[in-house]
């Protein structure tokens, strides 16, 4: 019984391996349908295919226990890209021009909008993947940054007024210290992402985030 089982997960083992090498035991290519693991129990077959899914997906991401293909949370890969893309465009489609929605769109479009995750200690310059000239990239080099945690990162680099409250512009967008950036910090699929764009014209802050000159006595 013990020696059946293991012959099994060897078998599974052995397929799996054969398709991520792309070539089959005599040396030819393969594919997943060429081989025959019919004799295998459900339970196997089960797995295998799951194995076989997450090989397969690429760009496309995982594959949770449901069977259903997710967005990679590595903001590297072009899944991940794929799903920002259509997040931003759905919102911006549903807050119309002048949101915060619309701004990030834009800059993406002109190539101007960027991605960090300091929990992972990387940042890089988002790329639209349904641009034919990005269609064959499947990941690029990001830039390392400090690690940190999302309070420590936040306290460090999002704008605040006098009083302490963080500053915001018309479209409701967080202000970067230093360089003035706009800032969009939220979820993207079900992580949080830290995300900046340079604004098109002087940013100016929301009615009640700011100090006003009345107020404003040394």
């Amino acid at each position: 019984m013990v020696s059946s089982v293991s012959n099994m997960k060897l078998m599974t083992a052995q397929i799996a391996l054969q398709t991520i090498k792309g070539n089959s035991s005599d040396g030819g290519s393969s594919s997943p349908s060429d081989h025959d693991y019919s004799s295998l129990p459900s339970q196997s077959r089960s797995a295998l295919s799951v194995m076989l899914d997450r090989i397969n997906a690429g760009k496309a991401g995982s594959t949770d226990a449901s069977g259903n293909t997710t967005a990679s949370t590595d903001i590297t890969t072009a899944s991940f890209m794929a799903l920002l893309r259509q997040n931003m465009t759905a919102a911006a489609d549903a807050k119309g021009e002048g949101s915060q929605e619309a701004a990030m769109l834009a800059a993406f479009k002109k190539g101007k909008l960027t991605v960090t995750d300091p929990t992972q200690g990387v940042s890089i310059k988002a790329w639209d993947v349904t641009d034919p000239k990005e269609a064959d990239i499947d990941q690029k080099k990001g830039t390392d940054i400090k690690t940190d945690d999302w309070n420590d990162f936040l306290r460090d680099h999002l704008q605040r007024d006098s009083h302490g409250r963080l500053v915001r512009s018309e479209n409701g967008s967080f202000i970067e210290k230093g360089t003035g950036n706009e800032v969009y910090f939220g979820q993207v699929g079900t992580q949080n992402y830290y995300i900046t764009w340079p604004v098109k014209t002087e940013t100016k802050p929301a009615t009640g985030t700011t100090t006003d000159k009345s107020s404003s006595k040394a």
